[in-house]
């Protein structure tokens, strides 16, 4: 009896311990789908730096007002008659000059328990839309709507009204998210569907459901139409100035999406995804209408995962990125800016901005994010630097540093690439105490900072100050060639 007694309690305790992973994982694999997730909480008072892309040297600042907040930062973000506006997920809306908040003074979504997911305003049709989730007070069922609310100067606050535009009963299903943009007749926007739902009739591919779902609304006549099914989760979706509509999609492990909508296209979820399910490397559930469906293949797959958020056209910004797309992402924490030819992708460069990016809204020829940390981040061409037409560091000497530029960047010490850590702000830092993922073991070992002497060493002879290093110069520099990069290093910031 004993002996039994003990077995039992062992086997529990070997099942407590199989079970602790599969929570942590579970936790873990949809974390950067949560606006809490992988938040790094050091949101910066105010910092301003210079970072080069390809084509444009840009200036960034970012702002913190996670002051105002302690919860439900305002990853919404619109721009009505010049001005910015910010909106939290409780429907909380402000006008924000710099670091100072106003509040809109617009009428609250009379709904019951709203959460808000998306607002976007139309300038010709001086109207703020938004898409929304509520829960009924009466039924306690849960619904997706979309509202329009008309600005006009000449219309007081306490006469402003919500229209709603679309309502959809989930029933008892609580959805996930929804996502739209606005043009001059139409309302384009998705539900997303993160719940499977039964094997045999997932939710996304349900007909007679509505999560998972794309559709239209055209505003003249107020009729909805369904447009597309087999969407999982979009934070982004974009309509062009040459009528496409474009969205992001969030896939599960890797398999995020970039897509433009066609009419009566099915893009799969959740029975064919272009990345493998959390926990497996399957890429799809069983369902035997898999083989049976024909899916629309994405324009392009982020694999690993990035989380893409906001999609923005570039328009009037700079000649360099006009036309191209932006895209915001959470777990890259990165800009991705994409040139489309023939809907097609030509390029995509990423941009290293170093917060979780929510919300994107270009005003003129600025460009402004907001971020998880609770960060208003404004992005700029350097104009100066652009016309002195260098990508070496604009101070005394900094041509010295062309050996450098193939590998490094001079932008801020938090911008790194694959190649080799951001130099600015080298001198006096730990060797090898950077957030670049790839120095060798030999440099780890080395102890103390960077200095005019450690320096010096490491340029003269990499392989004799850390043997086994990945650095390499390609050339032997003179003693004289190292003590001008040194006095440069010094100064750069």
């Amino acid at each position: 009896m004993q002996q039994f007694i003990f077995t039992s309690f062992t086997i529990v305790l070997l099942c407590l311990a199989l079970l602790i992973p599969v929570v942590v994982q579970a936790q873990s694999a949809v974390c950067w789908e949560s606006a809490d997730c992988g938040l790094n909480h050091q949101p910066v008072q105010f910092s301003s730096y210079n970072i080069d892309s390809t084509l444009l040297p840009l200036n960034l600042s970012k702002t913190t007002y996670s002051k105002h907040y302690t919860h439900n930062f305002p990853g919404l973000i619109t721009a009505i008659h010049d001005r910015l506006m910010l909106s939290d997920s409780s429907g909380n809306m402000s006008f924000i000059d710099g670091d100072t908040f106003s509040e809109a003074g617009f009428p609250a979504i009379p709904k019951n328990n709203v959460t808000l997911r998306d607002i976007k305003y139309k300038e010709k049709l001086d109207s703020l839309f938004a898409c929304f989730h509520y829960q009924d007070g009466t039924d306690k069922t849960h619904h997706t709507a979309v509202s329009r609310l008309q600005i006009s100067k000449n219309i007081s606050g306490s006469n402003m009204k919500w229209i709603v535009l679309y309502d959809t009963n989930h029933k008892d299903i609580q959805p996930d998210n929804c996502v739209l943009d606005v043009t001059d007749s139409k309302v384009y926007f998705i539900i997303g569907s993160l719940k499977e739902g039964p094997s045999e009739r997932p939710y996304a591919q349900d007909k007679e459901n509505s999560l998972g779902k794309s559709f239209s609304i055209d505003i003249n006549t107020g009729k909805t139409k369904l447009l597309a099914s087999g969407h999982r989760m979009s934070l982004g979706i974009l309509s062009r100035k040459n009528g496409q509509v474009w969205f992001t999609e969030n896939g599960e492990r890797g398999g995020d999406k970039l897509s433009f909508l066609e009419v009566g296209q099915n893009y799969g979820w959740p029975l064919k995804i272009s990345g493998t399910r959390y926990f497996r490397f399957s890429k799809s559930i069983k369902n035997q209408k898999e083989e049976s469906t024909s899916f629309t293949e994405p324009v392009y797959s982020w694999l690993p995962s990035i989380a893409p958020s906001s999609l923005i056209e570039l328009n009037d910004f700079h000649p360099e990125w006009d036309g191209d797309l932006l895209v915001g992402s959470l777990k890259a924490q990165s800009l991705y800016r994409i040139r489309l030819v023939n809907n097609h992708i030509h390029s995509i460069e990423q941009i290293h901005i170093g917060q979780r990016i929510r919300g994107i809204q270009q005003m003129g020829k600025t460009i402004f994010l907001t971020t998880d940390e609770g960060s208003l981040v404004t992005v700029n061409v350097d104009e100066r630097r652009l016309n002195s037409n260098t990508a070496l560091p604009d101070i005394t000497g900094g041509s010295s540093l062309g050996l450098c530029v193939n590998c490094h960047s001079f932008s801020h010490p938090d911008v790194t690439s694959a190649f080799g850590p951001s130099l600015a702000g080298i001198f006096g830092r730990g060797i090898a105490m950077h957030n670049f993922a790839y120095f060798s073991d030999s440099l780890k070992k080395k102890s103390g900072i960077w200095d005019e002497s450690t320096l010096t060493s490491f340029l003269l002879d990499p392989q004799t100050f850390a043997p086994g290093t990945t650095m390499k110069i390609g050339v032997k520099l003179s003693i004289e060639e190292v003590s001008k990069i040194v006095d440069v290093l010094k100064n750069m910031k």
